[in-house]
């Protein structure tokens, strides 16, 4: 019979092999705030204070680009409007647990461990221990996530200031979205959120050109979805 630790460890093992494709991301993240011109505090405050990769990224581009802290800041809530879903399909199992154990599962929850969380559930639906099973998946993505981070930063200082670093954010951005293009709602958000910041970025003040490009693909996605739907009733 397993308890909370042996949970906790099992959780942990079962994202072992994402990883090595997480590490990547990372450390190209830790470029990145170099590259922006982040100092080592500032960058040790964004790391610890939010997991979220691809709004991190944003952020940090933003940043780098002098973008007004409001903007910043609306962008980096819509990108994580997504968590709010994974609260729900979280409240159940974390129904009974303190106030803290939730607060922190929601500060600590991320796309990986949400999905491998929910898959254990599916699995094994009488797992009581769950929530020791998320935690540890959780724990590990954030130590791999921060440990890249770190060294990315610390490589970026020996890299030439001429070699600018800006090519990797938007790569990273693509190898993220690529893998989920699947249905023609989702390329269609894809597709009309790039062509819109392809006009709006270069002509909307305050760098706002992302943030509106990015309202207009999940609207253009939503609207063909609900036309689907509409369709097929």
């Amino acid at each position: 019979m397993t308890g909370p630790k042996e949970e906790f460890f099992r959780g942990g093992r079962s994202v072992m092999p994402i990883l090595i494709g997480l590490m990547p991301f990372a450390v190209v993240f830790g470029f990145a705030m170099k590259d922006a011109s982040m100092t080592g505090p500032q960058s040790t405050f964004f790391s610890l204070s939010l997991l979220a990769g691809a709004s991190q990224l944003a952020a940090v581009h933003l940043y780098a680009a002098k973008t007004p802290a409001l903007i910043i800041i609306a962008t980096v809530i819509a990108i994580n409007l997504r968590y709010s879903m994974y609260s729900l399909s979280l409240q159940d199992l974390f129904q009974k647990r303190s106030f803290g154990e939730r607060l922190f599962a929601a500060f600590i929850v991320s796309d990986q461990s949400y999905a491998f969380t929910m898959t254990e559930v599916e699995k094994n639906p009488q797992n009581s221990l769950i929530t020791f099973f998320f935690l540890g998946a959780s724990v590990c993505i954030y130590m791999t996530w921060l440990a890249g981070i770190f060294l990315g930063y610390n490589l970026g200082t020996i890299i030439p200031a001429g070699l600018s670093l800006d090519f990797a954010i938007p790569l990273v951005f693509m190898s993220l979205l690529i893998p989920h293009l699947k249905g023609r709602d989702r390329q269609i958000s894809a597709l009309s959120g790039a062509v819109a910041a392809i006009i709006l970025v270069p002509v909307l003040p305050l760098n706002s050109g992302l943030l509106v490009a990015m309202i207009t693909g999940i609207c253009c996605g939503m609207a063909y979805s609900s036309v689907k739907k509409k369709k097929v009733d």
